[in-house]
């Protein structure tokens, strides 16, 4: 008696835990009272409609956790609901039934997306069965999804976190780039503001070439700090009021080298040090420190080979005025070709003549 008292409580339990609600599709009477039937003595809820038609409308407003649907009825058939449901309920998973067995029946509403086929006349082992089989694939199929969907929150939570660390990190490599360029220019007051003017045309200059924005930050960096080797080169010379001698300019041809010393082994996403360590050198190889030619040099280090020439002559100098911008780019097309890259020469003209960008 005990046991019995036991099984009852358990089989209420097991119903009340169910509850799935399923929508059954015949447009026999009799068939739909029989599916009810078995279905809700074992805890299932049931809603019934008689063809595709009515089940469509009841859709729209409710949902429901199966559907199970005759494959042969009056106007719509079942063929045409399943296609309805994966169009529209894609997450609501449905069982094909049919009077007709025949292997290509099966497996038609199948590869449609049907999660199984019953024929009648069917027991109900085998109906309680299938549909406990398709729930459980529809209760896998959610879990997926849903996992797939945290999964996707989480990536785009990390690659945000990245980007704002990657934005932090570019901030304070930034703050590195300035705190250099600061430092070569309290040695050197006369030329204060030279390294920031030299990026702002290199800039300019690469925007108007296409480079890549990453391309373009890295450049900026370097035109920042392209003459942080000056920090070794002796005050005296830095601030000379006259024309260096042989011996003083050749100890200021060293601050490339210098230069490419201190940030080669900074490991940034492009080669500044090399950017840096080139941008004395010439299209003719008659440039220093390691006299390349043509190809042999960054064209970035050839932008601001440019830069730095197109600066220096229209800015003020301890042991001479400005010599004015026109002056400049004169100087950069009568050695276009040869000492420098004719499409850099080209473009550099192009943004002054254009007043495209000054020289603040």
């Amino acid at each position: 008696m005990q046991t019995m008292i036991l099984q009852q409580q358990d089989n209420a339990v097991r119903k009340a835990i169910k509850r799935e609600k399923i929508l059954i599709v015949d447009d026999d009477e009799s068939i739909r009272n029989l599916l009810r039937q078995i279905l809700e003595r074992d805890g299932y809820t049931c809603e019934l409609a008689g063809d595709a038609e009515e089940a469509i409308e009841f859709l729209k407003m409710q949902t429901v956790d199966l559907v199970i649907s005759d494959m042969a009825m009056p106007g719509k058939s079942g063929i045409q609901l399943l296609e309805e449901i994966k169009a529209n309920h894609p997450i609501i998973p449905t069982l094909m039934i049919s009077g007709i067995s025949t292997k290509k029946t099966a497996e038609t509403v199948i590869s449609m997306g049907a999660y199984d086929f019953l024929l009648k006349p069917f027991q109900k082992k085998q109906v309680l069965i299938s549909v406990a089989n398709a729930l459980r694939r529809r209760a896998l199929d959610l879990q997926s999804q849903f996992e797939v969907q945290n999964l996707e929150s989480i990536i785009h939570d990390q690659t945000q976190d990245l980007f704002k660390a990657n934005e932090r990190l570019n901030n304070i490599l930034d703050g590195i780039v300035k705190a250099m360029s600061l430092a070569v220019e309290s040695r050197d007051p006369y030329t204060a503001g030279h390294q920031q003017r030299v990026a702002d045309i290199a800039v300019a200059v690469a925007i108007r070439m296409n480079f890549s924005l990453e391309r373009i930050q890295y450049l900026r960096m370097a035109g920042m700090i392209h003459d942080i080797g000056k920090i070794s080169v002796p005050a005296e010379i830095l601030c000379k009021p006259t024309r260096l001698s042989d011996a003083e300019f050749n100890i200021m041809k060293e601050h490339p080298l210098t230069g490419y010393k201190i940030l080669k082994e900074i490991e940034f996403p492009y080669p500044l040090a090399k950017i840096v360590y080139q941008h004395h050198e010439r299209e003719d190889g008659s440039g220093y420190p390691q006299r390349l030619s043509g190809d042999e040099i960054l064209m970035e280090a050839k932008i601001l080979a440019v830069a730095d020439v197109v600066e220096a002559m229209a800015s003020h100098r301890p042991y001479r005025p400005s010599l004015g911008i026109d002056a400049a780019l004169d100087e950069i097309t009568r050695h276009r070709g040869r000492l420098f890259e004719p499409s850099v020469v080209d473009t550099c003209c192009y943004l002054f003549k254009n007043n495209l960008i000054k020289l603040g």
